[in-house]
């Protein structure tokens, strides 16, 4: 029981650190495990998981919201080099879709559909693999390696005039926009083009993490850490060129995550959690707790709900249900940073879901052979 109380507070000491940041992330990130830390893959008791989420963040303030999409499969695939350790495999895809806010062309009035036409948008295909070293033959404790491949790509569609959404990594003016707003005379984006893409960029990166799990009874304890950027790949448009850049590099980016996981009885689950990341100049800390109670234990049936505080610029309000293998979850973000005044508190929600998949073998059952005498 001490340990436990230890474990709490620590996680609480951590969590209550503030720091600055940027709002591109997921609120929801429990429905993420891969783009947290590509350690998360196949950390699980099952045969196989698949997550998908959906992000609509600022629409309230912009008609190009941030519309993000993710879908990720992971499963414990083989044995280990000892009984008690595995390999675990994933694969991620992430579609950030038409974001963008054109600040010369807020008054469709004046120019009616060009707001509309500015918009850039992002594409991530991720694979990669974890290694779950027990740390004795029960699997209470368990360290695990992981490391994960990216292949991103960048579109610009039919940029117009001066567009001002930040950049998704720093949360700054994007300045591959402010280049390719320059038209015919300031570079690649004024190719007289007003449909369609303007140009593309790729890129490929590595990502390796670190997860610690230590198990009891009625607890469970998880922290982790990941490192991306470590190819040091190119990202902006001017890449594919002799003359690089290194404004076009990408940041060095680290998620250092947390929850523990608490039965108070038979019913009741308490999961505080926390989630800091950071990426060149921009960071983030989501601080949470969430209660989940079992309404009917025949069927297996929970429903959860909870509250969460990112940067004292937005609260969380989470709530979801659980049927068995299958879990759904939805995120509101109420927005109490100085946006307020455009936003009306509405920062955005997120709708997910997870399921947990369970193969087992049919028993084979030795064949009786009766007795004729009898």
């Amino acid at each position: 029981m001490p340990s436990k109380v230890l474990n709490y507070l620590a996680l609480i000491f951590i969590c209550i650190v503030t720091v600055d940041a940027q709002e591109l992330h997921y609120s929801n990130y429990h429905f993420t495990p891969l783009n947290v830390n590509p350690a998360n893959a196949g950390a699980f008791s099952g045969s196989y998981r698949v997550s998908g989420i959906y992000s609509d963040k600022q629409a309230s303030i912009t008609p190009r919201p941030f519309r993000t999409f993710t879908l990720s499969a992971d499963a414990p695939i083989v044995r280990g080099i000892r009984k008690q350790d595995w390999i675990g495999i994933g694969i991620e895809m992430d579609v950030v879709g038409k974001s963008g806010i054109n600040f010369d062309a807020m008054d469709v009035s004046q120019e009616p559909g060009t707001a509309a036409k500015s918009t850039q948008s992002w594409t991530f295909m991720k694979i990669g693999a974890a290694y779950h070293f027990s740390l004795d033959k029960k699997q209470t404790n368990i360290i695990t390696l992981g490391a994960q491949f990216i292949n991103g790509s960048r579109d610009f569609n039919t940029l117009n005039q001066r567009d001002g959404r930040v950049g998704l990594q720093t949360g700054f003016r994007d300045l591959d926009i402010v280049h390719f707003n320059k038209g015919s005379a300031g570079g690649a984006g004024g190719s007289g083009n007003n449909s369609g893409r303007v140009d593309f960029s790729s890129y490929k990166d590595l990502s390796v993490g670190f997860l610690y799990k230590a198990k009891q009874k009625e607890s469970e304890l998880k922290l982790g850490f990941a490192m991306e950027g470590l190819l040091n790949p190119a990202v902006g448009f001017n890449s594919r060129g002799a003359n690089k850049d290194s404004l076009e590099s990408k940041y060095f980016g680290l998620n250092i995550h947390g929850s523990y996981e608490l039965m108070l009885n038979k019913k009741t689950q308490l999961v505080p959690g926390f989630y800091y990341y950071s990426l060149g100049p921009a960071n983030a800390l989501n601080i949470n707790t969430q209660a989940w109670y079992k309404i009917d234990p025949e069927k297996d049936f929970r429903a959860g709900a909870g509250v969460g505080l990112r940067n004292l610029r937005a609260a969380i309000i989470y709530l979801g249900a659980e049927f068995k293998d299958l879990r759904v979850g939805l995120a509101y973000d109420i927005d109490i940073s100085s946006a307020t005044i455009g936003s009306r508190s509405v920062g955005g929600f997120e709708l997910s879901a997870s399921y947990l998949g369970k193969i087992y073998k049919k028993p084979k059952p030795k064949p009786i052979i009766m007795c004729p005498r009898l």
